[in-house]
């Protein structure tokens, strides 16, 4: 395998054959052009034409959701009898390539028992054991120069240390980098300590690692990257593991995973590399487009294609309309550099409201009226439809799916970056938890006893289940914490809540009682499971038939059982009398009931929830309600989408981010060179326009613009996305 020139053949499907055969191929164009169902094809083919066996292909994506196509393919395929196909990640990858040469690299790693088993975590039990070192930080006043929960600065210094890990920097060399952001003035030095004391906690974290033979996402890309690949043997034994390789969305991968794929490119047999023109929108996790585009040089075939064969009539017009809007270049009709504008006279893309919209409500309403009208009167699926916004808070989200739910449309939401503790059906479970543990001695207060019932029971509101609570339930000092029976409340309180209502309150009270009663408790993941399928599933209850709330159980009681296993559970297997492996049945120990009081603390803290594949694949004929780069990541086009809030400031924005930041902790960003406030207007316009291009590109048919003159809190809005939709309207 050589490394000449890419040759470039701009063509369409046509060139299938050259995709199946080429010896080592970069294929590239916009969403929808067929590069995955390509590169599936490949797979097809290498499997019944080559009978190359199933474990020497693998396909590597940036996210396991990501590999669901070529697995369902896979799985519906008549293919001859064999091993399988492997598709992974480029963490997961690491992550068994440590497990599998520890007794080789353990030592140089540095671990202080090289001999002992390594504990892998995962986001949340990385946050529990960052937590303390950020608590005692902040205890301290060192973070008092920013405004940030304790959560937050966790996240972001985790950050940092994974995008070290992934552009190959010392600690040292990452913390510099983000020295070069803070602007002068009063509040340099301020600024400077909190980045110092990140660091102090970074080296301090992984040290903690080190001592106790943890290995969380960085540690375990650092070990990979800097000892395993370093090491002749171990390389030479992980790249003849495979012999065909599809590395398909490179431009969603981080610069570790595609320097990978470089160096393994002379071993293999065949490899195709597929990379989705104008992405990157994993930018914050550490994504380098710019890196992907260059693994066309390694490759001794490019095919580029052109067309988009799912974006709707008049898109590509449209985004050639964007490009040049961020260019600087003026639209003029049909002249020069307006390639496409005939098929505006097809149709139009985007569809403005009939009339103005002054209140944010007025907003919400028109688009539940309009996913009615489609769905009603044009015979659009509701799972063909997707409702974005830049951030979908609370009250939004409530608005949209209270109000679908009145008029018999199925609808869901996904918002991945949010804490667990932020939505509803974990609260109730984490409530419903302590109230059934008296052991934790945590009594939570009367008003999230309130909300959890209302979220429990289905036919109580806000202001019956607040006074169910107030009469049921005391949290004062002395009480024990338990809840009442419906029969011993007063009358008047009973005729209130209602005894529809009340028999549903009984049954959840009597399976609590019951629990409690028990001599012995389940593991905090079992419960969760329990109470789910045996009470709050069942009709009548909160949770049933909510596709919503039955994602977030299942996604808190994975959480909880993958801490359990961290933390407490398989390195004290001896104190329950499991086997080694086991969930086990036994009696809790103490250290397992710290475990889950410790878990309680971890969710109220505010932490994130790691990414849980079901999340991302769900599949329900719904309305998808979601952050419009959540639904980017989905990778998935609709029919129609609506985009709200077309006014705010929050489209292409980057979240702030005082102790991290994406574009300086990467390796196209000159080490030397200062952040400014030009930099920082430059990467906004350029995440718009790529948003802008995303998001057209998954589009079938039409957007619907969402507008309204004040913004969900009340102030006038005139933000960049609305400005520039008003100039590219005008050439209309």
């Amino acid at each position: 395998m050589g490394n000449p020139s890419a040759s470039t053949l701009r063509t369409g499907f046509e060139t299938d054959k050259t995709v199946l055969q080429a010896n080592t191929l970069f294929l590239s164009g916009p969403f929808g052009a067929g590069k995955t169902t390509a590169a599936i094809e490949r797979v097809l083919w290498l499997l019944r034409q080559e009978r190359v066996r199933g474990d020497q292909i693998l396909v590597l994506v940036p996210q396991r959701s990501l590999g669901q196509p070529y697995q369902e393919a896979l799985r519906n395929s008549e293919l001859p009898a064999g091993t399988l196909v492997q598709v992974t990640t480029a963490a997961s990858l690491a992550r068994s390539s440590v497990a599998l040469y520890w007794p080789l690299v353990a030592r140089e790693a540095g671990f202080a028992e090289p001999h002992g088993e390594p504990t892998f975590l995962n986001l949340e039990t990385t946050q529990y054991h960052m937590a303390g070192l950020v608590e005692r930080a902040a205890q301290q006043g060192e973070f008092d120069a920013i405004r940030l929960q304790r959560s937050r600065i966790v996240s972001q210094v985790l950050d940092n240390l994974n995008k070290a890990a992934l552009h190959s920097f010392s600690l040292e060399e990452a913390y510099g980098r983000l020295e070069s952001t803070v602007p002068p003035g009063e509040k340099m030095v301020a600024r400077l300590n909190v980045l110092r004391t990140g660091r102090r906690i970074s080296r301090a974290f992984r040290q903690l690692c080190l001592q106790e033979s943890l290995v969380d996402y960085s540690l375990q890309m650092q070990i990979f990257l800097q000892v395993i690949l370093e090491n002749e043997w171990c390389r030479t034994h992980l790249f003849r593991s495979f012999r065909h390789l599809i590395f398909d969305n490179a431009e969603e991968e981080t610069f570790a995973a595609q320097e990978l794929v470089r160096r393994w490119l002379p071993q293999l047999e065949s490899a195709l590399i597929v990379n989705d023109e104008d992405g990157g929108y994993r930018a914050f996790l550490g994504a380098d487009s710019r890196n992907a585009e260059r693994m066309a040089r390694f490759t001794e075939k490019r095919i580029q294609r052109q067309r988009s064969y799912v974006a709707a009539s008049g898109s590509s017009a449209l985004i050639g309309r964007i490009n040049r809007a961020f260019s600087g270049q003026v639209v003029n009709g049909r002249e020069e550099g307006a390639e496409g504008e005939s098929e505006l006279e097809d149709g139009w893309p985007l569809v403005f409201p009939d009339s103005s919209h002054r209140f944010y409500p007025q907003m919400i309403e028109w688009a539940v009226d309009g996913i009615e009208h489609l769905v009603r009167e044009e015979g659009v699926a509701p799972g063909k439809i997707a409702v974005l916004a830049p951030f979908v808070s609370d009250a939004l989200r409530f608005s949209l799916l209270s109000r679908l739910e009145e008029r018999d449309i199925p609808a869901i939401s996904h918002r991945p970056s949010r804490a667990l503790n932020a939505e509803p059906a974990v609260r109730t479970l984490i409530t419903l938890a302590a109230l059934a543990h008296p052991i934790w001695q945590r009594r939570p207060p009367r008003s999230d006893v309130a909300l959890a019932l209302e979220s429990a029971i289905a036919p109580l509101d806000p202001v019956r289940a607040s006074v169910l609570a107030q009469a049921a339930y005391s949290d004062r000092d002395g009480t024990d914490g338990v809840l009442t029976a419906f029969e011993e409340l007063r009358g008047d309180v009973q005729k209130r809540v209602s005894f529809a209502a009340g028999e549903l309150y009984e049954g959840l009270r009597r399976w609590l009682a019951a629990y409690r009663a028990e001599s012995e408790f389940s593991p905090l993941d079992r419960f969760f499971a329990r109470i789910f399928g045996e009470k709050l599933s069942q009709p009548g209850f909160g949770f049933h038939e909510q596709p919503d709330a039955a994602r977030m159980a299942d996604q808190l009681t994975r959480s909880a059982r993958n801490f359990r296993w961290a933390i407490g559970g398989r390195a004290f297997a001896v104190d329950r009398g499991e086997q080694e492996g086991g969930d086990g049945e036994g009696p809790l120990s103490s250290r397992q009931v710290e475990t889950g009081g410790a878990y309680i603390d971890l969710v109220e803290s505010g932490a994130l929830g790691a990414l849980y594949l079901p999340a991302w694949t769900v599949e329900d004929d719904a309305v998808f309600i979601a952050p419009a780069y959540t639904f980017l990541m989905r990778n998935r086009a609709v029919d129609v989408q609506f985009w709200l809030d077309i006014g705010a400031e929050g489209w292409g924005q980057r979240i702030h981010q005082p102790l991290t930041h994406p574009y300086v902790l990467s390796r196209n960003w000159p080490r030397d060179r200062s952040w400014g406030d030009s930099d920082e207007t430059r990467s906004r316009q350029e995440s718009l326009r790529r948003l802008l291009i995303g998001l057209l590109r998954r589009t079938r048919r039409s957007v619907y613009l969402g507008l309204s003159e004040y913004g969900e809190r009340g102030m006038e809005q005139q933000g960049p996305l609305l400005k520039l939709l008003n100039r590219v309207q005008v050439q209309a």
